[in-house]
């Protein structure tokens, strides 16, 4: 018989064939059942699908596989330290996403059908409405996303692989999911997004920060987009973001970088999750 794994061991958490299948699972799932609930019951539908068919089959895995879910989760609060780092990150990352949207445009033609039927889906002429389109495109997807993208799918990649390529690779695939013919313009952006978040988690051991900027990522956009003035800028990609604007988020972006790593050694991202645990608790 081969000796039980140690409390704290890689079998504490996904491997990463394991979470790669639940990735396909989901999809499948998402596939077969977001669209004939959002057709029957409209957005209430989009949501309840993203708790059905992202978070759950994410958290039931990983119950009934018996892993840590603490430790594949990362539920720990960040230090104030991380979370200064974690929005200046953001803030700087922000812009350069707008610059790969750009730059993919160049090649990907954005769809301007697509794109006004979404601005006036996300545009609010109410209060209750802003409310409400917050909670749907901002609270539920910062929740089930991270749960999923950042929570199994980020700590099996790094159960067997080095965390830099980890956080690559999540963030990759984090883009792809998101893919479809009217979106294919969004994967550079997208996946930038996925593999700034996932090196949130990584650095701060903390998947709780990454569900806090991935909605106000989101609550940003929506409340540009209530405003006339602001609304063709957050919908268009047409123009490259300004070269003052991009000088500014490099420099956010690497103090960012700099607190998030907070004195760490220069191979901290190698370290294991779990070691990560044990060694700061």
């Amino acid at each position: 018989m081969s000796p039980a794994p140690e409390p704290g061991g890689s079998a504490s958490l996904p491997s990463p064939g394991g979470a790669v299948a639940l990735l396909f699972l989901v999809a499948i799932l998402f596939l077969l059942g977001a669209f004939p609930l959002g057709a029957l019951l409209g957005e209430p539908g989009l949501v309840l699908s993203q708790l059905l068919f992202l978070a759950l089959p994410a958290v039931l895995y990983v119950l009934v596989r018996g892993h840590d879910i603490v430790r594949t989760f990362s539920l720990r609060l960040p230090s104030g330290r991380h979370l200064l780092g974690g929005l200046l990150l953001f803030l700087g990352g922000t812009p350069l996403a707008w610059f790969l949207a750009w730059l993919q445009s160049l090649v990907a033609p954005v769809p301007v059908e697509y794109l006004e039927a979404m601005a006036e889906m996300l545009t609010a002429d109410s209060v209750p409405r802003f409310l409400w389109l917050l909670v749907m495109a901002a609270v539920v997807p910062a929740i089930c996303e991270e749960v999923l993208f950042r929570g199994t799918l980020l700590s099996g990649l790094r159960n067997g692989l080095p965390a830099v390529v980890a956080v690559i690779l999540s963030g990759v695939i984090f883009g792809l999911f998101h893919a479809s013919p009217e979106t294919g313009f969004r994967i550079l952006p997208t996946a930038w997004l996925g593999i700034l978040l996932a090196w949130v988690v990584v650095a701060s051991g903390s998947l709780p920060l990454a569900v806090l900027l991935h909605f106000l990522n989101n609550g940003a956009i929506l409340a540009l987009m209530a405003l006339p003035l602001t609304r063709e800028l957050v919908s268009g990609t047409d123009d490259a973001p300004p070269t003052v604007l991009m000088v500014g988020a490099v420099i956010a972006l690497i103090l960012g970088i700099r607190l998030l790593q907070g004195g760490r050694s220069a191979d901290a991202l190698s370290v294991p999750p779990e070691e990560v645990h044990l060694r700061e608790g």
